[in-house]
């Protein structure tokens, strides 16, 4: 930790200008250590000039490694009051906690399980009493989401399974003083192969919370998705919020009264917006609009079925390119 007088790319000073080539220096160095960074929370820059028009710039950076972020996974960098230094004091916490949201999230190990088919199997044969499509097809899917998460909490914990299957291979790799039997063999074989299944299944765990896919090694990195999971956590929490009076707001409540106070009050009030953009020029006008109100066709759905990925939810507008409609998926 500490005042590198360096930046990691233009947005972390507010004016335009700096020098490219250090940030990709500084950059390298970071990946070829294997550093991670945990984020400041409540602050973009932590250095001024002090003058009238102020340069602002992060040149202090807090460093941890992947198996820092493990063993401590609460640790969280928090600002203080600048009195006479031009740099930002910031305080290392590590008994913070993380929000964690209680959403329903679909585990692509699952699909490996043997009973997950009989589970969905059964919760989407069952009939449904509604007139509309639509409806049925919700009532399907909410049904399969509730099944699926109450299968879910019948799985033994991976890492107590991982845990139990090392002892046993320690167990047996101890008795090196004679031969093992075939029996002994044999069920060193399966807790090998188990072993391996479930830290394919860990790998997948976590490799499906950190969004970045460029990694360079691949399968060798599940400890390495397991720290930007965490640090990602902690970035999306809101330790603090200033009034309009100046007082710091800390507990949970009077954040969440601060922000539905300051939503009721934008949304009540009337501005004229400015357009910065001519639509003319961005949108093609259709004079034939009939198309919109066509029914979808089997094949168009079955287009944009077979389009969405198999690991992500989708959540964007995709073309179904065989016609000019647009199809929410």
């Amino acid at each position: 930790m500490g005042d590198f007088n360096f930046y990691r790319s233009l947005a972390n000073r507010n004016k335009p200008g700096g020098n490219l080539h250090d940030t990709f220096l500084f950059n390298e160095a970071i990946g070829h250590l294997g550093l991670v960074e945990p984020p400041i929370k409540g602050r973009a820059y932590t250095w001024s000039n002090m003058q009238q028009n102020p340069l602002l710039e992060q040149l202090d950076w807090f460093f941890t490694s992947v198996n820092w972020t493990n063993d401590f996974p609460l640790t969280e960098v928090l600002p203080l009051a600048k009195v006479t230094s031009d740099h930002v004091p910031c305080k290392i916490m590590i008994n913070t906690s993380i929000p964690r949201s209680n959403l329903f999230r679909f585990e692509n190990f699952w699909t490996e399980h043997s009973d997950f088919m009989s589970v969905v199997d059964n919760a989407w044969s069952q009939q449904d009493s509604h007139v509309n499509a639509a409806n049925n097809l919700a009532a399907k899917l909410k049904r399969l989401r509730y099944a699926l998460k109450f299968w879910s909490k019948s799985l033994s914990n991976l890492n107590l399974l991982i845990n139990n299957c090392n002892v046993v291979i320690l167990f047996l790799d101890a008795l090196e003083r004679r031969a093992l039997f075939n029996t002994e063999r044999n069920l060193r074989n399966i807790v090998k192969a188990k072993v391996t299944k479930l830290l394919h299944y860990k790998h997948l765990y976590w490799k499906k919370r950190y969004t970045v896919n460029r990694i360079k090694l691949g399968d060798e990195c599940t400890k390495f998705f397991h720290a930007m999971a965490t640090i990602s956590y902690r970035r999306n929490s809101i330790p603090q919020l200033t009034n309009d009076d100046g007082a710091v707001i800390n507990d949970h409540a009077g954040k969440a009264d601060m922000i539905w106070s300051s939503f009721r009050g934008r949304a009540r009030v009337t501005t004229n917006p400015t357009m910065v953009f001519h639509l003319a020029e961005l949108i093609t006008p259709h004079e034939d609009l009939s198309s919109l109100v066509t029914p979808f066709s089997e094949s168009e759905i079955d287009d944009i079925v077979k389009r969405m990925p198999p690991d992500k939810a989708p959540g964007r507008m995709a073309s179904t390119g065989t016609s000019s409609r647009s199809v929410g998926t």
